[in-house]
């Protein structure tokens, strides 16, 4: 009967995530209100881990900081809509950030990352089979012949082959139809391997 009571009363007390819960739901209450000092407050509690949120998606701190700064912008506007009876205040606000990355790849189809991971990967020898047998150049040069897509072709093209999406997850991260999706990428590597064909095409009549 002792260890049943010690059971119960373990099951009804206050986890240490159900406590930060409400105090984060206290402060988002007064930023709600204009609470500058709850805001600083809820910085303080909660930026690092929205910060790791955000450069998972973005994949550079340049990127996610201007994300994460736009997150609370975003919360210290829209505190008051917050209802802890649909969702935990760390799930709300980490939504709101996931947003605002998925935002900035959209307007940033072509951003530094990519060049990046483009150059370690063809490097190691780790590009993705096809996209090598299509595109068999240096990573420089690929990287300037996908400079020259259109800039939906890009970030489907960097999406499936530099992060492994798959063409549904780019559908969603870039709120386009799969079909769109299909199409993009067909186009894109059309043009990619258009532009390395030409490359290696004889000039005729004069030097090269």
């Amino acid at each position: 009967m002792q260890d049943d009571a010690a059971t119960d009363v373990d099951a009804g007390a206050p986890t240490l995530n159900d406590e930060k819960g409400a105090y984060l739901a206290a402060l988002l209450k007064r930023i709600s209100k204009r609470d500058d000092a709850a805001f600083e407050a809820l910085y303080r509690a909660s930026a690092a881990s929205l910060f790791g949120l955000a450069i998972r998606v973005t994949r550079t701190s340049e990127a996610a900081e201007e994300v994460l700064q736009d997150g609370f912008i975003k919360i210290w506007r829209f505190a008051g809509s917050y209802d802890p009876d649909k969702s935990s205040p760390t799930t709300w606000m980490s939504t709101i950030v996931r947003n605002q990355a998925l935002d900035y790849l959209r307007r940033n189809p072509y951003s530094g990352v990519y060049v990046e991971e483009l150059d370690e990967r063809v490097a190691t020898g780790d590009a993705d089979t096809d996209m090598a047998h299509q595109v068999s150049v240096d990573a420089e040069r690929l990287a300037a012949y996908i400079g020259r897509l259109t800039p939906v072709q890009r970030q489907a093209i960097a999406l499936a082959y530099f992060r492994g999406q798959s063409q549904s997850e780019i559908a969603h991260t870039l709120n386009a139809p799969i079909g769109t999706v299909k199409t993009w990428i067909s186009r894109g590597l059309e043009s990619l391997r258009a532009m390395v064909e030409a490359r290696h095409t004889p000039h005729h009549g004069g030097l090269y």
